[in-house]
Formats: structure tokens, sequence, C-alpha cells
């Protein structure tokens, strides 16, 4: 009786991890052209290369990557955003905080100046869900 049982757990643990395996999210990492964010929503408008207008989420589990700096090259108005990425990366890494209301200020100026970033996103929603945001040369 106690091996049917275990058997009859084993087999519905089997069925619901296939069954949520099936239905998890998927995500993509595009390079993207940043037009335009609400700060007070955390939407971000940005155009993925070869693609249409997309529409990105920044919450606040969303993980900031550092800059790649050596890509950009002067006089790029993007470079300076992206340090300034980069420092504000390094100090919550440091003090273990979130500075979302700076990365929210970056976002805007990096729309308002068109900067580029790779993002990685969760495609099963609109907005999609970003994962992870890093800067990028142009």
């Amino acid at each position: 009786m106690k091996i049917r049982f275990v058997l009859s757990a084993l087999t519905a643990a089997t069925v619901l991890l296939g069954t949520g395996a099936a239905l998890s999210d998927t995500t993509a990492t595009t390079s993207n052209q940043l037009v335009d964010y609400n700060k007070q929503s955390g939407e971000l408008w940005a155009y993925p290369v070869g693609q249409g207008l997309a529409t990105y989420l920044h919450k606040p589990e969303t993980v900031h990557v550092l800059a790649d700096l050596s890509r950009f090259a002067p006089p790029d108005p993007c470079r300076p955003l992206a340090q300034a990425w980069n420092l504000t990366v390094q100090f919550d890494t440091k003090y273990h905080v979130n500075s979302r209301v700076v990365f929210d200020v970056l976002l805007t100026v990096m729309s308002d100046f068109q900067c580029r970033a790779s993002v990685t996103s969760v495609t099963n929603g609109v907005p999609q869900p970003i994962v992870y945001i890093q800067p990028t040369a142009n």
C-alpha cells in the first residue's frame, strides 16, 4: 500500500512538473533603440533591431547589467549615461540596495537620446517584463 502511494505521488509530481515546464515563460534577448520611458508605470518603448515597436516593463526585479564602455566611441552622448549606469550598478552591488529611482532617470534620459540597450525579456506578456537590461553602444 505504501509503495502504491509513493508511486502515485511520484507520477503526479512528474505530470505537474511536465505541465509546468510546458507553461513556463520564454525569454528573448534583443538589441533595442530606446524611444520612450514612463517612470510611473515602468513601461519602456523601444525598437528591437529589424522589428516594430516593443513595450517592455521595468520591474523592481529587473537585473541591471554593466555596460561595456570600451564599445562607446566619443562623442557618443550615450557614453556618459552608460558610465552613470555602471556607477549605479556598482553602488547597488556594493551596498545591496536597488536604486530604482536612479535607473528610472537614466532610462528616461537614455530614451530621450535614443540610446541602445540589450534587453532580455519574458515574451509571454504585453508589456514584456524585463529580466536583464544593459546599455550598449550604437
